[in-house]
């Protein structure tokens, strides 16, 4: 079974968004994103989005450079959306997963090859994180306070113990955790 990675950055206080979606409180650390996506290119080789995060990452990605546009661009993208005529055609190398996504994730998984990363949104990830599909969360604590916004963690319908992989900390003030659930993913406690 194929390991599915969540991906993101979050506030102290767990949010990986604010308000609107709101982004704005992430920290950028060339530093930091190098040696996390360094370790993550060598292990994830399909990429998954939710609709609404798709298109501006696209639009951002494809016109990068470097290490991670390059990996970005490259990497089997696999869209997740209800509608099913939503155009992956703009970023290349993507395919569009009609339906629920849930079910989408749970095929990938049974297929082969490395693993799976989820970079985005609040809404794909939370349902993934709900149907407990996750197997490592990398997730990169920005030193800020959101107050309220998109929780990733919002509809975990029971409590989860995680023990942690590894933990970095960065001179901007952000620091790296990488957890696992203990219990594998899909199984029940």
């Amino acid at each position: 079974m194929r390991p599915l990675i969540v991906f993101c950055d979050v506030s102290v206080d767990g949010f990986m968004a604010g308000p609107d979606n709101d982004l704005g409180f992430t920290v950028d650390d060339p530093r930091l994103l190098d040696e996390l996506t360094g370790e993550l290119r060598s292990v994830a080789d399909t990429i998954i989005w939710g609709r609404k995060s798709f298109t501006p990452s696209g639009a951002y990605w494809t016109a990068a450079d470097g290490e991670l546009a390059d990996w970005m661009n490259a990497t089997p993208k696999v869209v997740l959306s209800s509608d099913s005529g939503f155009d992956v055609s703009p970023w290349a190398n993507s395919t569009l997963a009609a339906g629920d996504g849930v079910d989408q994730v749970r095929r990938l998984k049974d297929s082969a090859g490395g693993s799976l990363v989820v970079f985005g949104g609040v809404r794909t990830v939370r349902s993934h994180v709900a149907a407990d599909l996750v197997d490592e969360y990398w997730l990169k604590f920005n030193p800020a306070i959101v107050g309220h916004g998109g929780s990733m963690f919002a509809d975990v319908p029971h409590p989860r113990s995680l023990t942690l992989r590894t933990a970095r900390t960065y001179p901007s003030g952000t620091v790296a955790l990488i957890y696992r659930p203990q219990v594998p993913a899909g199984t029940s406690s």
